[in-house]
């Protein structure tokens, strides 16, 4: 029942204020470059169904806001319905064409549908901008601890090496490998690392591998057999940890274990993994004191990449945080901004290039109840998850309507490109159908998303 509170609690209100901040972004977008035209809004509604409460501006557009807090629309004059899609039958005056949206050219048509996912993209950076001038932008380097027997490990790198790219593409940071992990499953992969003062390549199958993530559902990603070369300093304690019962303290250096020594913190399971309740001498630092205890390490299970299931012992502690921030003018952190969103922008269109051809499964597909859960669960993180969240569903929102898929704005751009190749419109007759099946495509879509939702709910109120 707690879980079943909270979802309505914390998680819905934080879920309607991020989608109601996101939808006016991106619709703001639309009504700025309409205007910019001179094209008349009528409505600006935030939501759809039975109006709420609203306001009629000087200029005659209602701004109101509506009972359904899943999405909104400008309706411009001589609109058929919010979509903008068809034109409406009611006669207009002369001045009344010059100010609707299907009598203006061409371009200007584009340019009003684009610029809804344009704002939710410039959105995105300048939130990142602001964060990277004030925070700095976080930096991991690509420097990497070698799984042995691992894919990484059999193309010839060892740990402390330093990748300098990836399937061709330059890496810049360890989050750069992470991504590549997550979009390439099995595909051998090129690779160029560094190793003291010489440049080496080599080539990388990475082993496919499934997880379960907390919706329970499967996570496919191709596995490297790398992890980021971290310092073996303990950052923290998770529950019933048998290091933190020895004595152990955030900030000490593990430096042996059972005698051999620990020289990067992913280094630690290869010691202890076989371990599991006998007792292992473990010596550390802890501010210049060479110190000593003893830890039995509690025994976890663990499924590999080939869905076996193994018992390892775990000291139970985590790595302490080596993310460094890079300081940035005003115009180096928009850049940086813009380079973030181009990758959250290229991942999301490669993940949905998988989903469509099978390569990865539709169950990673979510609705409304995993992002509710999702604000809410930022919520905890403070300000700073509530910023990421707001920036990454951002990118999303705006990407994700600039698909092909009539109904969505990028269908529109679509007929449009159409209409500039041919020197006409599709017919009414075409755009009709058209518009038919885009609406099947989303409803679908939904349906998928939500019927995720309603499988993964247990999991969800857990």
């Amino acid at each position: 029942m707690h879980a079943v509170a909270s979802l309505f609690t914390t998680y819905l209100p934080y879920f309607i204020l991020i989608l109601t901040l996101l939808v006016f972004v991106h619709e703001f977008g639309h009504y700025w470059i309409a205007r910019r035209f001179g094209i008349h809004a009528e409505v600006f509604s935030i939501g759809f169904g039975p109006e709420l409460f609203g306001w009629t501006d000087r200029r005659g557009t209602r701004w109101k806001i509506s009972m359904i807090p899943l999405g909104g629309f400008v309706k411009f004059l001589g609109d058929s319905d919010g979509s903008s899609a068809l034109p409406s039958n009611e006669p207009l005056s002369a001045d009344q064409k010059r100010h609707a949206f299907f009598n203006q050219p061409l371009y200007a048509r584009a340019a009003v549908v684009l610029g809804g996912p344009a704002a939710n993209l410039l959105f995105a950076v300048l939130l990142l901008t602001g964060v990277f001038y004030v925070a700095g932008e976080p930096y991991s380097p690509p420097v990497v601890a070698v799984q042995p027997g691992g894919p990484a490990a059999k193309a010839g790198l060892r740990s402390g090496d330093e990748i300098v790219q990836l399937d061709g593409t330059s890496v810049d940071r360890f989050e750069d490998i992470q991504s590549t992990q997550f979009l390439y499953l099995a595909r051998p992969l090129s690779v160029e690392y560094r190793r003291g003062d010489k440049l080496l390549k080599g080539e990388i199958i990475p082993q496919y591998c499934e997880r379960t993530d907390g919706f329970h559902n499967t996570i496919r990603y191709g596995n490297l057999g790398i992890d980021e070369l971290l310092r073996p300093v303990v950052g923290g304690f998770t529950a019933d940890s048998p290091a933190q019962a020895a004595g152990l303290k955030v900030g000490d250096l593990l430096l042996s274990i059972d005698g051999k020594p620990v020289e990067y913190f992913s280094q630690i399971p290869e010691l202890i993994g076989n371990r599991a309740g006998q007792s292992l001498a473990v010596t550390y630092d802890r501010d210049g004191r060479r110190l000593q205890t003893t830890i039995v390490p509690q025994a976890d299970q663990v499924t590999d990449c080939s869905g076996s299931t193994h018992t390892v012992g775990r000291l139970r502690i985590r790595a302490a945080n080596a993310t460094e921030y890079r300081d940035h003018d005003i115009p180096g952190a928009m850049w940086a901004g813009v380079r973030h969103v181009w990758n959250m922008t290229t991942m999301f269109y490669t993940s949905m290039a998988q989903i469509v051809t099978g390569t990865r499964p539709v169950d990673e597909l979510g609705g409304p109840i995993r992002i509710a859960k999702a604000a809410g669960e930022a919520s905890y993180a403070g300000w700073a998850g509530i910023l990421n969240l707001v920036i990454g569903l951002s990118v999303v929102l705006g990407v994700f309507n600039l698909l092909p898929v009539p109904m969505l704005d990028g269908g529109h751009l679509a007929m449009y490109l159409y209409e500039a190749v041919r020197g006409r419109p599709l017919s009414l007759r075409a755009q009709e159908l058209s518009l038919k099946i885009g609406f099947a495509l989303i409803v679908g879509i939904a349906l998928v998303a939500t019927f995720n939702d309603v499988n993964a709910l247990k999991y969800v109120l857990r």
